[in-house]
């Protein structure tokens, strides 16, 4: 038998299964951790963000449309309160001891890309590549920096992200060239 779509775990968590809400969430614990942890590049409050999202999903399940994907509902919510996380540490200017310090264990967007071919030179070229490119996204202003980690992490179609930021698929085509670009730029400037 196959697994059940998240559209239907959606509609038997309307019906208050919480067994079908613990799928929904182990589902997305890997791949929607990830997206926060890369958009707010803090390990901790991507963590939080996470919890708060899904608490989201449960209070607001009434008001979840069966009839809609359940994906791009999820990033909005998750996206949403990531772009509220990052207004407060802006009103805070708080730095993230994970940020501070480097040998901090954990997965950095540079660990996430493969390792080169076997010569030292080029293993140290790629990561300070990978080191550049985390930088430049971090720097992306954040509907920029939205639009490219769900393409590329989330693998995200361009319908499914419009509808997650409730913008024309137009202007997140505009939106992912315009990063692209800035990116490269930014790459090339380093």
């Amino acid at each position: 038998m196959s697994a059940p779509t998240d559209e239907e775990l959606m509609a038997r968590v309307c019906a208050d299964d919480a067994t079908a809400f613990a799928l929904l969430v182990r589902r997305y614990e890997s791949s929607l951790f990830n997206y926060l942890r890369r958009f707010l590049q803090d390990a901790a409050d991507a963590e939080d963000i996470f919890q708060e999202a899904f608490l989201k999903v449960h209070t607001h399940r009434h008001k979840f449309r069966l009839d809609a994907p359940f994906k791009p509902w999820l990033y909005r919510i998750a996206t949403n309160l990531a772009k509220d996380r990052l207004r407060y540490r802006n009103r805070r200017r708080m730095l993230s001891i994970f940020s501070a310090h480097p040998s901090t264990p954990e997965v950095s967007l540079a660990d996430s890309i493969p390792a080169p071919g076997p010569g030292p030179d080029a293993q140290v070229e790629a990561t300070e590549t990978a080191e550049r490119l985390e930088v430049a996204v971090a720097r992306l202003p954040e509907k920029h920096r939205a639009v490219f980690l769900m393409a590329r992490y989330e693998e995200m179609p361009y319908a499914a992200i419009a509808e997650t930021l409730n913008i024309p698929e137009g202007t997140v085509k505009s939106r992912m060239n315009t990063a692209v670009k800035m990116l490269l730029e930014a790459l090339k400037e380093a």
